[in-house]
């Protein structure tokens, strides 16, 4: 199973932070087709499903805004567990164990890729593999600081460690 973390991770969401913040979740699906996805996400998204991979999303964020991005780029994601699914946001596990549980996924066989420190101290609370993407850093200090299992600085850089992990074939 692979978890991503949303926000800097699949899409740049750089541009509405400030909304983000705040709280203002309206304001961020107006501006939600303007916002951009890294290069590769897509088809890596597609490769995976294409493998059986399980690909899920857990967000600090409403689901409302990666299921949009979903139904817009046709992503074959199943699972998503915003902030309204769980008492505990990252750093705590909560998330990423109740996605694991939907899947029928067990720690071992899960990544989870993410931007922040928050996300590698949630892998480590669930006991899965710790991926960081740094693609979508300004400053990857904490995230470098944090010891993810492993670092990417471009999505194809994941996609090649992925390959190799999990034996997709190239």
């Amino acid at each position: 199973m692979i978890i991503f973390d949303f926000d800097q991770t699949l899409v740049d969401t750089s541009s509405v932070e400030h909304l983000r913040t705040a709280g203002n979740w309206r304001a961020v699906m107006a501006q939600a087709s303007k916002l951009p996805v890294y290069e590769g996400i897509t088809e890596l998204l597609q490769e995976l499903d294409e493998s059986g991979q399980t690909i899920a999303i857990v967000t600090k964020s409403p689901d409302m805004v990666p299921k949009a991005f979903i139904k817009a780029h046709g992503w074959p994601i199943d699972i998503v567990v915003g902030y309204h699914h769980v008492k505990n946001r990252k750093p705590h596990p909560e998330g990423l164990l109740l996605a694991m549980s939907k899947a029928g996924a067990v720690p071992g066989d899960t990544f989870h890729v993410g931007d922040q420190p928050q996300d590698t101290e949630a892998s480590r609370g669930a006991n899965v593999t710790a991926l960081a993407s740094a693609w979508g850093c300004t400053d990857t200090s904490g995230l470098i600081a944090s010891k993810p299992d492993a670092i990417f600085n471009s999505v194809s850089e994941l996609r090649e460690y992925l390959r190799a992990k999990i034996g997709i074939d190239a």
